[in-house]
């Protein structure tokens, strides 16, 4: 999820989450404006939809409220 409106699949650009499920639940990084990345959620989440929805309320801490409009419609 690209945080500024554009298509993840088709192009990068920071801020940036990216959501992975494996065998021990869902990740999740989030790759911030200066290049660095932060790990913001993992765990066990009973759907896709939880897991997202989780990651997006961490990364609203870890992203301060720069971005919390864009966040939000993600939830």
């Amino acid at each position: 999820m690209n945080l500024d409106g554009t298509d993840a699949a088709s192009q990068f650009s920071l801020p940036r989450l990216e959501l992975h499920a494996g065998a021990g639940g869902w990740t999740c990084v989030c790759h911030l404006p200066d290049g660095t990345t932060r790990p913001v959620f993992a765990g066990p989440a009973p759907t896709a939809a939880a897991a997202k929805r989780a990651a997006v309320e961490e990364a609203l801490r870890a992203l301060g409220g720069t971005y919390e409009r864009e966040l939000k419609t993600l939830m």
